[in-house]
């Protein structure tokens, strides 16, 4: 029995004849339902049009004052959400008299451009008067006023947004179904070659490819057939590729994963940038030199991120306008509570595997501790070497300057009756007297300490200090910016530590000046540290000096013995910790860090008062 072949163009136009149908039942339904719901929206503004209209007409017969009908029409411009609510006089004759017609709409043009005088007959047996233009709806209804033919028209006015997309809507859809129609019946006869064509192509190259299965009932099956063994035997590749391509994209994506570790796990700080000199990635380290709340930086210029560090800018500009690679350049940085640290930079080119370039990379190592360090071992070693140097001399000189006094008493003794000789032996004592106690004070300086540890107040300490320092600088306002618990203690030397913090204090005393002068201390907790700042608003220290501070019996006072500030360092480094410095033409600056474990600090609760920058 032969097998029927079916007209597939025939199929296909009957097909496209049925989606016109299709289509034009649904722009019908389409139009119906955006026509009812248009009547619907149209009869809810006017129900709440004419109510606020109501409304304003019951104010007018009872209100008498306009400032008082004003405020009811502001409130009822509220309460219904009206952009225009206002009244306009007017007399019937200008609607009956069409030579009065012109100026009456002049009038209404400037409530409502698309208004005429025709608009407005139904005021006249007193029926209001709806008109939308341009998604507001406007009401206007005639009030009368009680004397003659004078009249006033209530104008209310709401935007109504939702009546211009119904009727947009309604015109696309109009469009739409046009073109739509137009579109299928040119599909209809002209496509339907390139729908057949391509179908028999296929089939010959089927058949030439021997995959073709004439047995079937029409050509579609056999075709459908022959190419879903095609589509199967892809699919099965295209799976064994997907396969491969997730082992790969998985080893790269833990290579990834595992560089980003590393980047974020390292103590060195990397930025790099893209070759639009752009944030590409910031790792942790680099995030917390710079304070960064966040490492997210990718897409911000550097200069926006890094504007407030002009030294690391400068040495970055440097590389863009020479090209050449910059390494370990020493920069300092200040953070914003004016802490300084210092960095070595390098900064060179970043490139791919195949050699090209892909953007730039920075490398940043925080050197301040490591500078620290080895400023405090050279100090250490300083003192060491001169103490073994200056035991015995200082003894010996001690010895000396003991006979000298001893034989100049003797002598004066038997000098009495000699003024001039007196007095010459008088000013030798005074002078042997101070040798022997700047020798005292050197051997203080060069003497081991030993700390007895004891826990005590710091702020207590604090307070015993400025008195004591209240009364020898009575021209000094000396004040404590603390906040803390009374409960507060920390364990060290407290006789080492008065000492070392008063011999501060003490020097930013001598530094400010006799009339305004002022010394503010603070005390806080930070970084398991407990910081005391000392501040003065004297003239700074000289940039010459800054390196000498702590050099002994160098002084910048001419009545210093230049021991203060090295005995408080070495003190304060006894203790484990650390004195610092910023100077500047407004005042001085001391810190004082102590660590809270290895000091045996208890549980505190400092908080820093006001800033001591003045």
């Amino acid at each position: 029995m032969a097998v029927k072949k079916k007209d597939f163009q025939l199929e296909i136009r009957l097909g496209l004849t049925l989606i016109v149908l299709v289509l034009l039942s649904l722009n019908f339904a389409s139009h119906y339902t955006l026509y009812r719901l248009k009547q619907s929206v149209e009869l809810q503004s006017k129900d709440n049009l004419y109510e606020a209209v109501v409304k304003a007409t019951n104010v007018l017969q009872r209100e008498k004052r306009e400032a008082s009908v004003a405020r009811a029409f502001d409130k009822i411009k509220l309460d219904y959400s009206l952009d225009l609510l206002t009244v306009l006089n007017f007399d019937l004759k200008e609607i009956r008299n069409p030579e009065d017609h012109q100026r009456l709409e002049d009038e209404l043009k400037c409530i409502d451009s698309g208004l005429t005088t025709e608009d407005l007959l139904p005021l006249l047996i007193n029926q209001p008067v709806f008109h939308h233009v341009s998604g507001a709806m406007n009401s206007l209804v005639l009030i009368p006023s009680g004397s003659g033919n004078s009249e006033k028209i209530i104008v209310a006015s709401a935007p109504s947004p939702l009546l211009s997309t119904i009727e947009n809507a309604g015109r696309i859809l109009l469009y739409v179904g046009i073109l739509g129609i137009v579109v299928i019946i040119y599909a209809t006869l002209k496509f339907s070659r390139y729908i057949l064509m391509p179908f028999k192509s296929l089939k010959e190259k089927a058949v030439k490819s021997g995959h073709f299965d004439q047995s079937k009932g029409d050509d579609v099956s056999g075709l459908i057939s022959t190419y879903g063994e095609i589509i199967a035997d892809l699919r099965q590749k295209e799976k064994e590729l997907k396969r491969l391509n997730e082992i790969v994209t998985k080893r790269a994506e833990n290579l990834e994963v595992y560089n980003n570790y590393v980047l974020k796990s390292i103590s060195t700080g990397v930025i790099t940038l893209d070759n639009d000199r752009n944030i590409s990635t910031i790792n942790r380290s680099a995030a917390r030199i710079f304070m960064l709340e966040d490492e997210d930086l990718s897409g911000k210029n550097y200069r926006d991120e890094l504007g407030c560090f002009p030294e690391l800018l400068a040495q970055i500009q440097l590389f863009f306008e020479h090209g050449e690679a910059i390494s370990n350049q020493q920069v300092s940085i200040s953070n914003e509570n004016g802490a300084k640290s210092l960095l070595s930079v390098s900064v060179s080119t970043l490139h791919d595997s195949r050699g090209g370039v892909i953007g730039t990379w920075i490398i940043l190592n925080d050197q301040t501790e490591f500078i620290r360090m080895r400023e405090e071992l050279d100090l250490k070693s300083r003192m060491a070497t001169l103490g073994e140097m200056s035991g015995g001399l200082a003894h010996q000189l001690r010895n000396s300057i003991g006979a000298i006094v001893g034989f100049a008493k003797l002598i004066g003794k038997k000098s009495r009756g000699n003024p001039a000789i007196r007095q010459n032996l008088d000013y030798l004592l005074g002078e042997s007297l101070e040798a022997e106690s700047l020798v005292a004070r050197f051997l203080d300086f060069a003497r081991p300490l030993e700390i007895t540890p004891e826990s005590f107040d710091p702020v207590e300490l604090l307070e015993n200090i400025i008195s004591g320092m209240n009364e020898k600088y009575s021209h000094v306002k000396i004040r404590i910016d603390t906040v803390t618990s009374p409960d507060i203690s920390i364990k060290g030397d407290i006789l080492l530590l008065k000492q070392a913090v008063g011999n501060i204090v003490d020097n930013a005393c001598h530094a400010v000046s006799e009339n305004a002068g002022e010394v503010r201390i603070s005390a806080a907790i930070k970084d398991n540290n407990l910081e005391i700042v000392i501040a003065d608003n004297g003239y700074g220290i000289p940039k010459e000096y800054r390196e000498k501070i702590f050099t002994p019996f160098f002084s910048g006072s001419p009545s210093g013995t230049g021991l203060g500030l090295p005995l408080a360092r070495k003190i304060i480094n006894l203790h484990e910790g650390s004195l610092t410095f910023e100077s500047s033409q407004a005042g001085t600056t001391f810190r004082i860090l102590l660590p809270l474990a290895s000091s045996g600090v208890s549980r505190t609760v400092f908080q820093s008062g006001e800033s001591l920058v003045s």
